[in-house]
């Protein structure tokens, strides 16, 4: 569960040679629950989520968004006038909430990223046809670790950098196997986000930071959400708000918002969430 404290955040932390961190606001104290796994918590880069290894294109070129120019956008002071909004899920897939999501988007024309967690691609084969479906319709998929044990990822709240990538690797093998072909994403998003991982001054990120550039990896985080993984549950309105909120008048937004178990809500926001940020002007991109 994301803590409370993270209400107002605003922040995308992107990691390959060196490390870009947009600033943020009412950034307190983690509880001590926060490093523990709880349905709903949500968390490289943006690869074309469905990029298989032997390029071949699932999806419209014009839905995707370059991650070496979303780097220097975010990192430029200067605003450019381009309203992009990117749509990421975390957490998934779910047999219950992420069919809803996937035919919100395809009646509105529009593509998403999708961060899996691998543990629920093998969930069963629904979950895995989910996947495929995600794939083929031109959603971007991004990976979140294969188990989301934070306990696990995160021993003594401290990154065991081997065991990260091991579990992103079996993330990796769990969406290759579910789409049926050779897949690998650059695009990562750290259980509890990479925010947390700076909160607690993790004396391992640096080498992280080394290994994932290594591999041609990429993490992301978010500058803007729905809260529906925060404070108490809440319904459809009330995330709309939440987002509204959240997003502000920021230019570029990533926009954390989860389609597990438990997350129905979402999906019934998501229409007004679109229509809303549609008329603020902002189009939607995949990152890639």
């Amino acid at each position: 569960m994301i803590n409370k404290s993270l209400k107002k955040i605003g922040l995308i932390s992107l990691s390959t040679i060196g490390l870009l961190t947009l600033g943020y606001k009412g950034y307190k104290n983690f509880p001590s629950k926060y490093s523990t796994y709880s349905e709903g918590t949500s968390t490289n880069s943006i690869v074309q989520a469905s990029k298989p290894i032997d390029e071949k294109e699932k999806s419209n070129t014009n839905d995707s968004y370059d991650i070496e120019k979303l780097k220097n956008d975010l990192n430029n002071k200067e605003k450019d006038g381009k309203k992009i909004a990117f749509l990421t899920f975390d957490d998934g897939p779910s047999t219950t909430v992420t069919p809803e999501i996937l035919d919100i988007l395809k009646e509105k024309n529009i593509k998403a990223t999708f961060f899996l967690v691998g543990q629920n691609v093998d969930r069963d084969d629904k979950s895995k046809s989910l996947v495929k479906e995600i794939f083929e319709s031109g959603h971007a998929i991004g990976n979140h670790t294969y188990t989301h044990d934070m306990k696990k990822l995160y021993p003594n709240n401290k990154l065991d950098i081997n065991a990260y990538i091991n579990e992103v690797n079996q993330c990796n093998e769990s969406i290759r196997k579910a789409i049926g072909q050779d897949f690998r994403t650059r695009v990562l998003r750290m259980p509890g986000g990479y925010m947390s991982r700076e909160y607690y001054k993790d004396p391992n990120l640096q080498a992280f930071d080394t290994k994932i550039a290594e591999n041609d990896m990429w993490q992301i985080d978010w500058n803007a959400m729905n809260a529906d993984a925060e404070g108490k549950r809440k319904n459809a309105a009330e995330l709309l708000e939440s987002l509204k909120e959240s997003v502000g008048t920021k230019e570029k937004v990533v926009i954390l918002m989860h389609d597990t178990y438990g997350k129905e809500e979402t999906a019934k926001a998501l229409p007004q969430i679109i229509e809303y940020l549609k008329s603020q002007g902002y189009e939607f991109k995949t990152m890639s």
